[in-house]
């Protein structure tokens, strides 16, 4: 592959752009703490409890969560509390995160964490003509979020297109098939950068280039299947 057959950029963002420890030390325990106080200001939507009562559902058939689950702020606190210990990739949980977080950032209280070499990149391929695309299990709001209060500015105008957990999972091959076919091009086309094993093979199985990112903070990698970078200033095509 050279150059000029990519034409897209996909990125994850924790561990790729952005530091896990900012993920992991600033924002989960930052909507963890308020959680309360917005569900008790905020009406949750028909469409985000419908969300959290299919896995409920699950979850009380298998005796992972005992509680039930009524749209009042206590009983949804505690589901979402459970949700949230178990790291579980709820949409509704995502999507009330972001709200969160977006009140969290439009305060000042929250300044996103990019990795400098990540806005030198993102200029290259704009440079180039190339099209940025970011891939999350976080939601789209989220996603934006990280990228327009950050503490290089403003990124967001480098970015053309968001997808969160509605293609599909990120382990899951089909929702790279999936983002292809948004994106209109063959997978031969789109660059992956990502931090887990799993997530590049998945992409590199329908034939999207994909590399691993080693940052500080990652978790290591026992088995390497994919080029390596410790930073983006490293990528050569």
């Amino acid at each position: 592959m050279n150059s000029t057959e990519i034409r897209h950029f996909l990125f994850d963002i924790e561990g790729t752009t952005t530091p896990i420890s900012f993920v992991h030390e600033i924002l989960f325990p930052y909507s963890k703490n308020n959680l309360l106080n917005y569900l008790h200001n905020n009406k949750i939507s028909n469409l985000i409890f419908s969300n959290l009562k299919e896995d409920h559902v699950k979850d009380t058939k298998s005796n992972h969560y005992k509680n039930s689950l009524e749209n009042s702020s206590e009983s949804l606190f505690s589901y979402l509390e459970f949700l949230i210990s178990v790291d579980r990739k709820n949409s509704g949980l995502k999507e009330i995160q972001g709200e969160i977080w977006k009140q969290g950032y439009e305060s000042g209280d929250i300044k996103s964490q990019i990795f400098p070499d990540t806005l030198d990149f993102f200029q290259f391929i704009q440079s180039k003509n190339k099209q940025i695309n970011i891939y999350s299990s976080g939601s789209i709001l989220a996603q934006k979020l990280i990228f327009k209060y950050s503490n290089l500015g403003d990124l967001s105008a480098y970015i053309t297109n968001y997808f969160d957990t509605g293609v599909g999972p990120k382990r899951d091959s089909n929702s790279y098939i999936t983002i292809s076919k948004s994106l209109n091009c063959n997978p031969k086309e789109i660059i992956f950068f990502t931090d887990i094993q799993e997530e590049a093979d998945s992409a590199f199985s329908i034939g999207i280039k994909s590399y691993i990112m080693l940052r500080k903070g990652n978790s290591p990698i026992e088995t390497i299947k994919h080029p390596i970078l410790n930073s983006f200033s490293e990528w050569r095509e």
